[in-house]
């Protein structure tokens, strides 16, 4: 009987553990968090008795290291800033490790030769972006002879937009909030560059109904900007996809200040503009009760037996309404949850600190996608070439 440790009760977390329990009826999950509201939500979300709920602080090295005894595979839906200490963890109790976030790459793959001597396996980054993004690349580029521009589009927002931003935020507001910030490492010419958050804005359209998009540069790329280095020759960049309009509006608010992390006084006290942002957004543009959408184009193109070649992958998901969770938690917490499933059941037997893009590029890539689908999670993927 195999037994699984989620770390982290939010949405995310929520539903891997579901996915872990429902998907093997001898396996038993537990679930840690340092919220035991959470904790309970999640108990009566789930109903299932193979779920064992722990409360549990990861940032006490005593209750790290008892939550990861006895366990066979771990996966991390918690916060970014505590994610490489789990990581960290995970290769010295030789455990198994998968990983929503993937962020500070070459810090993870700095762990590679002690998780290949310890016989495990550590995935990072391994959601809808970086994730399914990630494999979509790595999947074109394994079958391109020649590979020279890759762009990924992605994004979740509400189905029906409205004020302010046109936007609700389904992650932690922080986290949106690094992502308008930080600069923006893309391939130009094969050489890695940096280019301003929010710039190059673009028109994009998805059908049905998505006809009224916008994208723009956004630090996505993590892991992607040093796997493919040498294999892209031209460009490879992401971009997110909001409604018309977003990224001025994000835009307006960084000229005003209120992105700064230095304190201002107001009224004999002293505030931190990005913090008072946060909170104000965060009570404003919370995903409610509203359904959302996550939209993917990924657009690789290059040669084939010497032929001009694009592959492009794309995907519309939107809120389960039966399961009442949110697109976003789907497509994110889906993928960790089939990785780790192929790991304990011996599918997956790389070992190393690795990423998606070198695991699921070749012969998985097709079960990958499939148990994807079987999830309600459809990527439609065509490929084109010149006559």
């Amino acid at each position: 009987m195999s037994h699984f440790l989620v770390l982290g009760a939010g949405k995310m977390g929520v539903l891997l553990a579901k996915d872990l329990v429902e998907a093997d009826s001898r396996s038993k999950v537990t679930l840690a968090d340092i919220n035991s509201k959470q904790l309970r939500q999640a108990e009566d979300f789930i109903k299932n008795k193979r779920l064992f709920p722990l409360q549990r602080d990861v940032e006490d090295k005593r209750q790290r290291e008892e939550i990861f005894e006895g366990k066979d595979v771990v996966l991390c839906a918690l916060l970014h800033k505590q994610s490489l200490l789990v990581l960290e963890e995970a290769v010295r109790k030789g455990v198994h490790f998968v990983d929503l976030v993937g962020e500070w790459p070459l810090e993870r793959r700095g762990y590679n030769a002690k998780a290949i001597k310890k016989r495990i396996t550590l995935i990072s980054g391994l959601g809808v972006s970086p994730g399914i993004t990630n494999i979509c690349v790595g999947r074109a580029v394994h079958l391109l002879d020649d590979a020279d521009k890759a762009i990924i589009y992605v994004g979740g927002n509400p189905v029906t937009p409205r004020p302010p931003l046109n936007y609700r935020i389904v992650y932690a507001v922080d986290s949106l909030l690094g992502l308008y910030e930080r600069k923006v490492p893309i391939f130009k010419k094969g050489k890695i560059t940096e280019v301003p958050a929010l710039s190059g804005i673009e028109s994009i359209e998805f059908p049905p109904s998505f006809e009224e998009m916008e994208c723009f540069y956004t630090d996505g790329l993590n892991s992607l900007v040093y796997t493919m280095k040498g294999k892209i020759r031209g460009e490879l960049a992401e971009k997110t996809i909001r409604y018309r309009g977003h990224a001025d509006g994000i835009k307006t608010l960084k000229e005003c200040g209120l992105f700064s992390d230095r304190p201002i006084r107001l009224r004999n006290q002293k505030i931190i503009p990005r913090e008072v942002l946060g909170a104000v957004l965060d009570s404003k543009m919370r995903l409610g009760k509203e359904k959302d959408v996550t939209l993917m184009r990924v657009v690789v193109s290059g040669k084939k037996r010497g032929k001009f070649t694009t592959h492009i992958f794309e995907m519309i998901d939107y809120y389960d309404s039966k399961r009442n969770c949110t697109s976003m938690a789907r497509t994110t917490s889906f993928p960790a949850s089939i990785a780790a499933q192929m790991i304990d059941s011996g599918r997956l037997k790389k070992r190393g600190s690795l990423f998606p893009e070198e695991i699921f590029h070749a012969e998985l890539f097709e079960p990958f996608i499939e148990e994807l689908k079987n999830r309600g999670v459809l990527v439609n993927y065509k490929i084109y070439s010149e006559q």
